[in-house]
């Protein structure tokens, strides 16, 4: 009889003491994905550097074949008649458009 109280009372202990790490910060639990993601919002007017970072991109020499791929997987996922935010999917044409600007003055 005593067994199980004494296994509950533990459980809850446990509980309570790994909530309070993680909001203090010492635990963190999938801490390593949030750390990718950029802070704040976007940019007044957007460079080059934040329209690899919306689509996803590594500024290699491979990356102009791959801006078209990575708008169309982002697209798939943020379009607005598919539930997506007209703004975001705003911004990720204009990142798209800008890097093909871009990338067009680059090859000739």
């Amino acid at each position: 009889m005593a067994t199980p109280l004494i296994l509950g009372i533990g459980a809850i202990a446990a509980a309570v003491t790994g909530r309070h790490l993680v909001k203090t910060g010492v635990l963190r639990i999938g801490g390593a994905g949030a750390d990718k993601w950029v802070k704040g919002g976007f940019r007044q007017k957007m460079d080059r550097a934040e329209a690899i970072a919306i689509l996803g991109l590594k500024d290699t020499p491979v990356m102009r074949a791959r801006i078209k791929d990575a708008h169309r997987h982002i697209m798939l996922a943020n379009h607005p008649d598919r539930g997506g935010s007209p703004y975001l999917a705003s911004k990720i044409n204009e990142a798209k458009d800008l890097l093909d600007k871009l990338e067009g003055k680059a090859r000739r």
